[in-house]
């Protein structure tokens, strides 16, 4: 009787709906564990020289073996000897239309491979399931090659990193790119490393993608190029622009996307590896590109300062005492009750505004929602355009019908969100980025043309320094990273009095 085969082992002893099975064993790669070790061994190379910079994300192919093997393995090869805890693997879904981005079931806790399973983070997955645009189904995951060819470099160099599988579907926009890295970035820490699965331009009829007829090779490699350079400069404008331009076949487009948008600006990017199919079969009427894109950072995933968070709990000015605070959202509640059930706008009578000047004064007013805790909506305004109390009003209207990011807020929603406003003192001109505290100030920045803000609470939520904040405050403005170092540069800091329903409670 011929015994069974490691992939037919590896699936019986697999638990159903417990461990996501090797698919692929067999045929994209060998079965056999010993084969399997010789295959990526080769492919990894010699260990590179240590680097003090700690690789904090990859962009990898994800084609068989014996086509992109040598490439995804010295991105690989530099995960060898690393401290790694988690690695959060994105990839395209080739099987399953959707948008946003799809999750594993609850009851898969394992990933098998031939060279052993590798375990999933289950309590990460399930933060990111509460989270906005993480809704794509969980079918998704199970036949994605995209991210099984992944796991098996992984299995060899970081077996005991647990895993975030993740398939990223289909994102039209930059805001459903950002939601799905806001999410994300709330979950990453030291030791953590993202990895984006990606084979570049699929050329050829089959493809459905001839842009040229004439010097493929030479053709396939500019696009290469140019995809490889907005990626290591960690320039998402750049890249979707070569997307817009050439139509380029990217497979992995969408979670190259959602990795520059997470990125840190300070991180350093190099492509290190590249190769087609073409060259290799010596065919250009049909040819695959693959690369491998490193990116590096001294300290890994940025963390909260100390300062930054000594100065988030420094005294800020105060426009509400406690029982003004308590009003206000009684108002922004209120206006959302009968907005969402009547499609009335109440007038100061309805809301009940009290008599005191501080509801006159003219002050900028944010209005956020939240559902457990992930950002459901917010608008406001920096500069005062309307008496305060009108402000909150109209902001909280605006935060559940108007926000581009998210559907609007029904009635029936409402019970389940919580609201927080931000009063904002005037804005003050500084004369320079030293003037900008990160966690006690908010910042409006001003540069060639554009225009654009983050309030106070932004930096420390998502980890940022001074200058990794300005880095993406320019990028919300539509610039360069190192836009705010123009000295042309305006900046413009205020403060915020920030209060929620959640400490009412």
């Amino acid at each position: 009787m011929t015994p069974p085969s490691p992939a037919a082992r590896n699936a019986a002893a697999a638990k159903p709906g417990q461990i996501r099975p090797a698919r692929q064993a067999g045929s994209w790669y060998p079965a056999d564990p010993a084969e399997l070790r010789r295959d990526i061994d080769a492919d990894l190379g010699e260990a590179p020289s240590k680097d003090t910079k700690r690789v904090v994300a990859l962009v990898g192919p994800h084609a068989g073996l014996h086509f992109s093997g040598a490439v995804a393995g010295a991105g690989y090869a530099r995960l060898r000897g690393q401290a790694i805890r988690r690695i959060f693997l994105l990839g395209p879904s080739h099987n399953v239309g959707f948008e946003g981005a799809a999750l594993p079931s609850p009851d898969i806790t394992g990933w098998a491979t031939p060279l052993g399973n590798l375990q999933l983070d289950t309590q990460a997955v399930a933060a990111l399931r509460g989270k906005p645009g993480f809704s794509g189904p969980a079918r998704a995951i199970l036949p994605e090659h995209s991210l099984e060819m992944h796991g098996i470099f992984i299995a060899a160099v970081q077996p005991k990193a647990l895993l975030v599988p993740i398939v990223v579907g289909q994102l039209d926009s930059r805001q459903e790119v950002e939601q799905i890295a806001a999410g994300l970035q709330s979950l990453l820490t030291e030791g953590d490393v993202v990895i984006a699965s990606s084979d570049f331009t699929h050329y050829g009829a089959n493809y459905n993608y001839v842009p040229f007829r004439d010097h493929v090779a030479k053709n396939i490699e500019a696009y290469a190029d140019e995809a490889a350079t907005a990626i290591a400069k960690i320039n998402l404008a750049s890249f979707e622009q070569h997307l817009d331009k050439t139509g380029d076949s990217i497979c992995g487009q969408a979670p190259i996307r959602v990795l520059l948008a997470l990125l840190p600006p300070d991180a350093e990017g190099a492509r290190i590896a590249f190769d087609t199919s073409g060259r290799q079969t010596n065919d250009e009427t049909t040819s695959v590109t693959y690369q491998s894109i490193v990116f590096t950072r001294a300290a890994g995933w940025p963390a909260v300062k100390d300062s930054a968070k000594t100065a988030a709990n420094e005294k800020v000015t105060r426009v509400l005492d406690k029982k003004g605070e308590a009003v206000a959202l009684k108002m922004a509640r209120q206006t959302l009750e009968l907005y969402l059930s009547r499609n009335e706008v109440p007038d100061s009578a309805a809301l009940g505004v009290p008599g005191d000047t501080v509801w006159q004064q003219t002050l900028g007013v944010f209005v956020t929602l939240k559902r457990d805790g992930n950002l459901r909506g917010c608008i406001g305004h920096i500069e005062a355009v309307e008496p305060l109390w009108q402000d909150i009003r109209d902001n909280a209207i605006s935060a559940a019908v108007h926000d581009p990011r998210f559907p609007q807020v029904t009635a029936g929603e409402l019970e389940l969100l919580d609201l927080e406003i931000s009063v904002l003192t005037p804005l003050k001109e500084v004369s320079g980025p030293e003037g900008f505290v990160v966690g006690r100030h908010g910042v409006v920045l001003s540069v060639m043309g554009r225009r654009a803000v983050f309030l106070p609470q932004v930096a420390p939520e998502q980890h940022w320094d001074r200058e990794t904040t300005l880095a993406h405050l320019s990028m919300k403005a539509g610039l360069e990273p190192d836009a705010w170092r123009d000295k042309s540069a305006r900046f413009e800091v205020f403060e915020a009095q920030v209060f929620g329903e959640r400490e009412e409670n």
